[in-house]
């Protein structure tokens, strides 16, 4: 019977996060908008938050103003492409207005793939503005965002340019100099490159301002990314990178330039993670497990609790998989670069078959005690101990985590990473489905901060990045959902057990710079 009724609620909440994703069912609402002192109630406001591509969409609700409304204008503006997809406009002359009157005037399904911003502007008779806006996301593979590469007068000492300004990632050019020369008319915000790899990268980047005088400098010295977003001085007129050739990386594959003002939503522009700032860490296993497993738990501390989330993934070196990794993790406001443990990939014999292939016990858990250290998460989040549909790289995650978090509190074990960061403490442990100290969050109420998403939702348009997995693996497909993601339990904790059950920061006091420095010495 206890089988029968787990399966049961495995399939309520599949098909909930189904009816979620497809239909983006979510409650209407009333809110007071104000500019000024023209101001407007919404009563039974809906708006679109995540839909797929093809789907019609019908906004709804009920606006009442405090002065007369003498024109309403509806719009859908693509993020990437700067272009207005959708608009319609009226005359109303009137303090009030049924949206859904209107509704039918904007053709969702025609919609290409990609986020998108929704905007109702209401003008009152003294020409006064109040707009509600709201982002939203058209599924499906987006076009790239626009950018004035093909603009700027780009020359290379050796090799072809167009390595590199092309739309292929298997492309590129390995050493030499690179002169940028920037439009005249037009400011830029910065150049974005996609790395061969992450790491022996030498290189020079710098601008220069018309007299000749350096603006901006990077080298690679700075965090190593396989993507990278290089800001430009206003004055710059050209940048010139020098690259030297390093053994086994073909240097840069993909190189644009984005115009002040004009940088798409999914430009990515990361930031190093900084050493004794993450709140949560989580752990994922693969490059999508952060989501297939654990659901909303990122878009929901990093967005909607305002927690810095870090990621770390523990296997896989496959670049195809790291790109889509990071426009994921890119899609849900993650602007944390994720840490890539880089151990190899592939179903090893268990979990000593997966030591063995990673370089055994002793050296992951000094590498992953490091980052713990270095980075001092107050929860880590898990995998499941039985490796969920039972992979031995979920297993051998859940296995080592539970070890590391104790070792990287005692000052006796490796020494190197304890003298550089100190001691760390983990607060607390939650692994998935963990049978003890159950815990249930809920990922299926939307909130303001995630622009009307769930937190699953928000989870959902990341797994859309990642599109090499698509034919096999879903968000909502049975072999998913019957581990549900709302599910963990409390392993570890040092500030008490858990009583409402559904925080994974219950009991967790905000970190200061005191208790930081505390804990480490």
């Amino acid at each position: 019977m206890k089988k029968v009724l787990s399966v049961l609620l495995s399939l309520v909440f599949a098909f909930s996060c189904f009816s979620v994703l497809c239909f983006n069912s979510e409650k209407a609402y009333a809110k007071t908008f104000s500019e000024g002192d023209f101001s407007v109630r919404a009563d039974e406001l809906r708006r679109p938050a995540v839909l797929k591509k093809g789907a019609s969409f019908t906004i709804k609700g009920k606006l009442k103003a405090n002065r007369e409304i003498e024109k309403m204008e509806l719009r859908v503006t693509d993020m990437n492409s700067f272009k207005k997809e959708l608009k319609y406009s009226e005359y109303v002359y009137s303090k009030r207005i049924n949206l859904s009157d209107y509704s039918q005037k904007l053709n969702f399904s025609k919609l290409p793939s990609g986020e998108k911003e929704f905007k109702i502007i209401l003008f009152d008779e003294d020409g006064n503005k109040l707009v509600i806006k709201r982002k939203f996301t058209i599924l499906g593979k987006a076009k790239e965002s626009v950018h004035i590469t093909k603009q700027c007068r780009i020359t290379v000492s050796r090799g072809d340019v167009s390595a590199v300004t092309d739309s292929s990632d298997s492309t590129s050019w390995s050493s030499g100099k690179m002169e940028i020369v920037f439009p005249d008319d037009k400011q830029v915000d910065g150049i974005f490159i996609k790395w061969h790899k992450a790491s022996t990268n030498s290189y020079t980047i710098k601008s220069y301002s018309a007299d000749g005088e350096v603006l901006d400098e990077y080298s690679e010295k700075s965090y190593e990314m396989l993507h990278k977003y290089y800001e430009m001085s206003e004055d710059a007129v050209k940048a010139v990178i020098n690259l030297k050739k390093t053994k086994d990386n073909n240097g840069i594959c993909c190189l644009r330039v984005y115009e002040e003002g004009r940088v798409g939503a999914s430009v990515e522009r990361w930031e190093a993670p900084e050493t004794g700032k993450c709140d949560l860490m989580v752990i994922s296993a693969h490059r999508d497990d952060e989501l297939l497993y654990f659901g909303g738990t990122i878009p929901y501390y990093l967005s909607v609790k305002e927690k810095n989330v870090y990621t770390v993934y523990m296997s896989g070196r496959d670049r195809l998989r790291i790109r889509e990794a990071l426009a994921g993790q890119w899609s849900m406001g993650n602007t944390t670069y994720p840490i890539f443990m880089d151990f190899p990939g592939g179903y090893h014999d268990g979990i000593s078959g997966t030591l063995q292939s990673w370089g055994g016990e002793e050296a992951v858990l000094k590498k992953l005690v490091e980052k713990i250290r270095r980075f001092q998460p107050d929860v880590i989040v898990s995998h499941d101990i039985n490796g969920e549909y039972g992979h031995p790289t979920h297993k051998t995650t859940a296995y080592l985590i539970q070890k590391a978090i104790k070792l990287a509190g005692d000052k006796s074990k490796y020494k190197e990473s304890y003298e550089k960061y100190g001691a760390w403490n983990v607060k607390k442990l939650y692994l998935h489905m963990y049978s003890k100290n159950k815990v249930t969050m809920n990922w299926n109420k939307s909130y303001a901060k995630l622009d009307g998403k769930t937190p699953f939702q928000a989870a959902c348009v990341a797994y859309d990045k990642h599109v090499s997995q698509h034919g096999s693996w879903s968000m909502t497909s049975k072999k998913v959902t019957q581990y549900p993601s709302n599910k963990y339990g409390l392993v570890y904790s040092t500030v008490g057990a858990d009583k409402k059950k559904n925080d994974f920061f219950e009991n967790v006091k905000p970190k200061t710079e005191e208790s930081q420095n505390k804990q480490s010495k």
